[in-house]
């Protein structure tokens, strides 16, 4: 159990650090776009920074997919 909280921590801690610095590296950039979903757009956002938050969650949702496989060895 204390190996999957380890485990857990680090990857959102990782995934939160690399969303952090996201936003600091992507302030001074020009070109903007928009995503349109079906209902509405969302506000123009720089293309480096949607790569890269769809990344980091993609990295934070996998490596809680993996940490919840995780069997425990332990027997009574």
């Amino acid at each position: 159990m204390f190996l999957r909280l380890q485990l857990l921590t680090l990857n959102i801690a990782t995934a939160i650090l690399l969303i952090f610095f996201l936003c600091l590296g992507s302030q001074n950039l020009g070109k903007k776009y928009s995503l349109d979903f079906l209902i509405n757009k969302t506000v123009a956002l720089p293309i480096g920074f949607l790569i890269g938050t769809s990344f980091s969650l993609g990295l934070m949702s996998g490596g809680i997919t993996s940490v919840l496989m995780i069997k425990n060895d332990k027997k009574n």
